[in-house]
């Protein structure tokens, strides 16, 4: 059962959840990371209850694109859903960092896209981040307004919830999911020394003189 390949992922994972864990990206149990293994229908999670901070190999659960637990002790997180729904629209996406991010999470809770005000997350998400109305975390309806968007978006903001990114690596998604929270961190001091002038998608797509995708 693509053993080699299980464990190979388990430990990016591990690496990848410490990591967001350092950059206070999540606290205490929440939060959540998962990679597809390659050559299957199948993904690791992070089991429900755990801890980021000291996560460990046997913490992950494997699950299929159902969100069925396939191999495992622990039990599947609530938010197995979101990720099995984002596999299934995206067979582009090898992995999903979902975190607490603190500022992108304010955003999502006032309401407020997060704009690609720099020229590098221009370059990486040249639509922004929107904002998904809220649902319940775990629930069917959450999973289904996630797989709808992620279909034209890497990175989303879950209103009173947290932030999600997608990459094509482990370390793409949380790097994405890093440059999302710096990004809501500068639109923020922005507005507050120029309130939310210059704050349009459009201009700045005319000024970084490119359209929707950058090439």
């Amino acid at each position: 059962m693509h053993v080699s390949a299980i464990k190979e992922v388990s430990v990016k994972i591990v690496n990848a959840s410490r990591e967001l864990y350092a950059h206070g990206l999540v606290r205490g149990t929440s939060g959540n990371i998962s990679a597809r293994i390659a050559g299957t229908n199948t993904f690791l999670i992070k089991a429900s209850g755990v801890r980021m901070k000291i996560l460990e190999p046997e913490e992950l659960v494997l699950v299929d694109l159902q969100g069925n637990k396939i191999r495992g002790e622990l039990n599947v997180s609530m938010e197995t859903p979101i990720h099995a729904a984002i596999y299934r629209a995206r067979k582009d996406v090898q992995a999903v960092a979902h975190t607490h991010a603190p500022t992108a999470t304010a955003f999502g809770i006032s309401k407020t896209e997060i704009l690609p005000l720099q020229i590098e997350m221009f370059m990486l998400l040249p639509n922004g981040v929107p904002v998904i109305p809220f649902k319940a975390p775990g629930s069917k309806a959450l999973a289904e307004e996630v797989q709808k968007k992620i279909e034209n978006y890497d990175a989303v903001i879950l209103e009173n919830h947290g932030i999600i990114t997608v990459g094509s690596t482990i370390e793409a998604a949380c790097n994405l999911n890093e440059m999302v929270e710096e990004g809501a961190k500068i639109q923020l001091l922005a507005m507050t020394l120029s309130g939310r002038d210059g704050m349009n998608l459009a201009k700045l797509k005319e000024k970084f003189k490119t359209e929707n995708t950058v090439e």
